[in-house]
């Protein structure tokens, strides 16, 4: 699976109390990058990670679908460095050096939590056949705030629908998104977007290049934002800057730009949720 294993669960219908609204306030450009280095699920053994040491049971492999605690693992480095330091502790994994730029900086550790992450994680379906180890089968938004929830790292999350409320939530945190990836994103422009113009013909003609798999990433800035006369966003002139787990070398230093119509248009396929500690 490698890059992608992201799949969609339906939220719980109690979610439903969880979703965020926009409250009519001003909207406007925000960044909450995350102080986590950029990791990467693939190239394991050139990191020096071992899969078989962190996880009994499991084989050694150079490269995991493990994008949802990926992406998980940055969003919490997010609630600050208390909160990483117990989320890396909860998952068996030492800390050698306090300094929190260290810590923050060692990309081996962050991935090494992200793959013991993913086997308590794909524990959360009671499904053996959608475990790791043995299986490399992905996870979901959903099982990641479950598996947090159960080591005492967030005690919830918001979960938003529509451009308006995915921007409203960005004001003041960043926001995991998970849903398709198409092949054509794999190869960001000079400039570091994924989808061209933000058109739908642009994202006719992802779609046509394939669908990659289901992948899970973390959006952290609104770069440029565009509102309308009452104060509504104009997704096609609204730019998000999201990061994904692929490297630094990938991308814009691991990261990509998007307009946020093109998630408005896919959001079918789409979920959007932040954490709360």
């Amino acid at each position: 699976m490698s890059k992608y294993g992201q799949y969609q669960v339906v939220e719980p219908l109690h979610n439903l109390t969880l979703i965020h609204r926009h409250d009519g306030g001003d909207l406007h450009k925000a960044s909450h990058e995350p102080p986590l280095a950029v990791l990467e699920q693939e190239n394991f053994g050139a990191q020096g990670i071992d899969t078989s040491l962190l996880v009994p049971g499991a084989p050694k492999v150079d490269a995991l679908g493990n994008c949802v605690l990926n992406a998980g693992t940055a969003a919490v480095s997010c609630l600050g460095i208390d909160t990483y330091e117990k989320y890396v502790a909860a998952l068996g994994l030492s800390v050698l050096d306090g300094n929190p730029d260290s810590i923050f900086a060692d990309t081996k550790l962050g991935e090494s939590a992200s793959v013991v992450a993913y086997h308590g994680c794909t524990d959360q379906t009671g499904d053996t056949a959608q475990e790791w180890p043995a299986n490399d089968c992905g996870s979901s938004g959903v099982y990641l705030v479950q598996f947090l929830q159960s080591l005492g790292i967030v005690s919830s999350q918001k979960i938003a629908h529509g451009g308006q409320d995915i921007c409203s939530l960005l004001q003041t945190s960043p926001v995991l998104l998970g849903g398709p990836f198409f092949q054509s994103w794999e190869t960001p422009d000079r400039f570091g977007f994924i989808d061209g113009n933000g058109t739908q013909s642009d994202l006719e003609a992802a779609m046509r290049s394939g669908l990659a798999g289901g992948h899970e990433r973390l959006s952290f800035e609104i770069e440029s934002i565009t509102l309308t006369a009452t104060g509504d966003v104009i997704p096609e002139k609204t730019v998000l800057v999201d990061r994904n787990s692929w490297g630094k070398s990938w991308g814009d230093a691991g990261n990509y730009r998007v307009h946020l119509s093109t998630y408005v248009m896919l959001a079918t396929y789409m979920d959007f949720r932040s954490l709360v500690a």
